[in-house]
């Protein structure tokens, strides 16, 4: 049988992708993690050999036998997998043989492969493919995947989503979000997603793609740092309200650099949705863990200054603002598109809900003191946490950053892995598409090292459990430095530009053309 949708660009990035996740999940598992294993042991180095004397004098209250129980705990969690014991799920399509041969050959077990698929034609045309085949007993299943997220048992080291459809097409960022909403990726595990933009040929195109382009405007620039907005993005800028940019001028910066802000768009909500979005919602949705940590839980504990930090301050508030629509933008199906986008990154298929849970968490997760939010056993904690008697690194250590973690243990955000973020950019039958592989670690290496809220305060107090959380805390604190904040926001104990320690920057999306240039 013929095999549809094999063109030379689509079958060398599908073959380099899939390579380079294996790989990655085995070869380099240790290294791909947000804290590779060594992560403590090398600040604490690090202090010993270049540090201040009081840096030196603090990092050796540290012990090495502390040192060696956190790795033994990373360990415990990160364990060594051989190809063969990675499990796959993907989207099947007319011909899943494509993408199984590519795996097989990279020593994934076909009876670790799942594929899925919900349109009952190409789900036939699967399965003729398949019995035709050298994979006449792989396991395709009829259905949404959606669907099969919240029922099967295990999770997946590798899940590819080659949706062909836009980033805000019906069913799209939706199942992105179910996958971590039901935490169907293991603790370290590769997403790769496969996006469209529609091509400029078909004039009904024009509209939607002027619509795709006010959505990313939107959700950018109320960011604290962005990519470069030229070219292929990478790197990093500061905001648009920080170079002097008004909206006005920054959706003709958008309109002019459609492939960037598209872009853009696809990676920061990949990043956005399972580190922050849901978590957040997931707070908001569970009264138990709300009367953990807050009290008096809705929008009318919002003080008087609120809404004028929320109008003038974007950079501090960048997820209310983006998902509002705050540029006043008149057209119709942009508010269409955007309210359909915004119901897939609500957890209650809810757009209104979003962004009122959104802000509320917000609002509650901020160092408010003035406002009495917090629990009895949390409000107890900040009133006796003294930064001037905790010894400063590089960043202060706060007590939002014990709340973070706190509120991470619980609501099971997934980080994802700057250094190890790989992008393409191809062309398919005249059509861009968009290919993101994201390495995801929810490092419960460095949740689970503390002690729950009953007894964190003293567990804290120790200083060889204090300095080895914020040791790894640096970690997190790299990866998301240009990307995101909302979590572990100034947790740096190392200066960001200090080599093996820098704050983590994003590759520009690699174009793939003939001859096949990688």
């Amino acid at each position: 049988m013929k095999k549809n949708y094999n063109e030379f660009e689509k079958q060398k990035v599908r073959n380099k992708a899939l390579k380079y996740a294996i790989k990655t999940l085995t070869k380099n598992r240790f290294k791909s993690t947000i804290a590779r294993k060594s992560y403590v042991r090398d600040i604490k180095n690090y202090f010993q050999n270049n540090g201040t004397s009081n840096d030196k004098k603090v990092s050796s209250l540290l012990l090495d036998s502390e040192i060696d129980k956190w790795e033994a705990f990373y360990k415990s969690i990160i364990k060594k997998k051989k190809p063969s014991e990675l499990r796959v799920a993907y989207l099947s399509g007319p011909n899943p043989e494509n993408d199984i041969e590519v795996l097989i050959k990279y020593g994934i077990l076909p009876e670790n492969i799942w594929a899925f698929e919900s349109d009952n034609k190409v789900y036939n045309s699967a399965i003729i493919s398949a019995l035709e085949s050298q994979f006449p007993f792989v396991k395709i299943y009829k259905g949404k995947i959606e669907n099969y997220l919240k029922i099967l048992p295990f999770k997946f080291d590798i899940i590819y989503l080659d949706f062909c459809a836009t980033i805000s097409s019906d069913k799209t960022i939706s199942v992105v979000r179910d996958i971590f909403l039901y935490q169907k990726l293991e603790t370290l595990g590769i997403l790769i997603t496969n996006f469209s933009l529609p091509n400029t040929e078909n004039v009904e195109n024009k509209d939607y793609r002027e619509v795709l382009n006010l959505l990313a405007a939107n959700y950018l620039f109320p960011k604290s740092f962005t990519e470069k907005i030229s070219g292929l993005g990478g790197g990093f800028t500061e905001s648009a309200e920080c170079h002097g940019i008004s909206a006005d001028e920054f959706l003709e910066i958008a309109k002019n650099n459609e492939l960037n802000f598209y872009s853009q768009l696809i990676t920061r909500i990949l990043y956005d949705l399972p580190s922050v979005l849901i978590p957040y919602q997931r707070l908001a949705n569970n009264n138990a863990l709300i009367n953990l940590f807050f009290k008096n839980f809705s929008q009318n504990s919002f003080n008087k200054n609120y809404n004028e930090d929320l109008q003038c301050f974007p950079n501090d508030n960048s997820l209310v603002w983006g998902l509002s629509d705050f540029l006043g933008i008149n057209k119709k199906t942009f508010h269409q598109n955007f309210t359909r986008f915004k119901s897939q990154l609500s957890i209650d298929s809810d757009a209104s809900k979003l962004l009122k849970n959104i802000e509320l968490v917000s609002y509650f997760m901020t160092e408010r003191m003035e406002d009495n939010l917090h629990s009895e056993k949390l409000e107890k904690i900040r009133k006796s946490w003294r930064i001037n008697n905790k010894y400063i690194f590089c960043d202060v250590f706060m007590f939002h950053q014990l709340k973070d973690i706190l509120i991470g243990q619980l609501t099971s955000p997934y980080f994802y892995n700057v250094d190890f973020t790989k992008r393409w950019l191809y062309n398919a039958k005249k059509t861009d598409m968009f290919m993101d592989l994201i390495v995801y670690d929810e490092c419960r290496y460095i949740f689970d090292w503390m002690p729950t809220l009953d007894m964190f305060e003293e567990g804290v107090e120790d200083w060889n459990r204090q300095l080895s959380l914020r040791f790894a805390m640096d970690s997190i604190a790299k990866q998301r430095r240009w990307y995101n904040e909302e979590f572990f926001s100034g947790t740096a104990v190392i200066d960001q530009m200090e080599k093996t320690f820098e704050a983590k920057e994003l590759k520009k999306r690699k174009r793939i053309i003939k001859p096949f240039d990688f």
